[in-house]
């Protein structure tokens, strides 16, 4: 597969770790390595972002982040073993990082094992039990395989893992939109809105879907 195309399988959002401080008041020379693999593999240089993380991750051997950004730039090269390998190592470094295991579940489907796939989420689900985002990813499994009853249930599960976030209330109101049920799904989308009122496509669509003449509420106010 060309570096192009498996580079959109993966996570696009690289870290750019904490500054570890040596000595009074230093940067650890490995953030040096860290920025500069961020600017290659944002200049599509994959081999050279790999090669600075790489650095990176030699002085620095503890920090998770440098271990998942050079998977990435393995993943988006094509090179899925050796991805999961650092995306693993990513996990047990810094297991908060959930695109870890959901970028090695589209290293695994890539090899045609989803089995493994469906592990590394379900894994990633245990590991963050009350981050939303690691339960949309499974959610998102499901529905690329066209089941919407596993999907639904998993965004679901979104919510009730993480009632705050406007992306696990937006995930959850797609697929009941998608699967019929309009009024749960407008709930959905207003509680995502409230949570995050600067969602101009998720206002468009409310707007579409309210009866006509109706009045959609204003979005709640946000305290400090």
């Amino acid at each position: 597969m060309a570096p192009g195309i498996a580079s959109r399988a993966c996570s696009v959002a690289l870290f750019l770790a904490a500054a570890l401080l040596v000595g009074a008041g230093c940067e650890d020379p490995s953030m040096k390595f860290n920025r500069q693999g961020l600017a290659y593999y944002a200049a599509g240089d994959y081999t050279r972002a790999r090669a600075a993380f790489e650095e990176a991750v030699s002085i620095s051997p503890g920090v998770g982040e440098y271990y998942f950004n050079r998977g990435v730039c393995e993943q988006a090269i094509g090179n899925w073993d050796l991805a999961i390998l650092n995306y693993e190592m990513a996990t047990k470094l810094s297991p908060r990082i959930v695109a870890a295991f959901n970028n090695a579940a589209q290293c695994c489907i890539e090899k045609g094992d989803p089995q493994k796939a469906q592990e590394w989420l379900l894994t990633g689900t245990r590991v963050n039990p009350i981050n939303g985002e690691a339960f949309i990813n499974v959610g998102k499994f499901y529905e690329a395989r066209d089941d919407m009853a596993s999907t639904k249930l998993w965004m679901a599960k979104a919510v009730a893992a993480d009632p705050e976030s406007a992306r696990a209330h937006l995930a959850y109101a797609n697929i009941l939109l998608k699967t019929g049920d309009r009024q749960k799904g407008i709930e959905e989308l207003r509680k995502s809105l409230d949570l995050n009122p600067v969602q101009p496509d998720v206002s468009a669509r409310l707007t579409d879907l309210a009866p006509s003449g109706a009045q959609l509420p204003p979005p709640k106010p946000q305290t400090q």
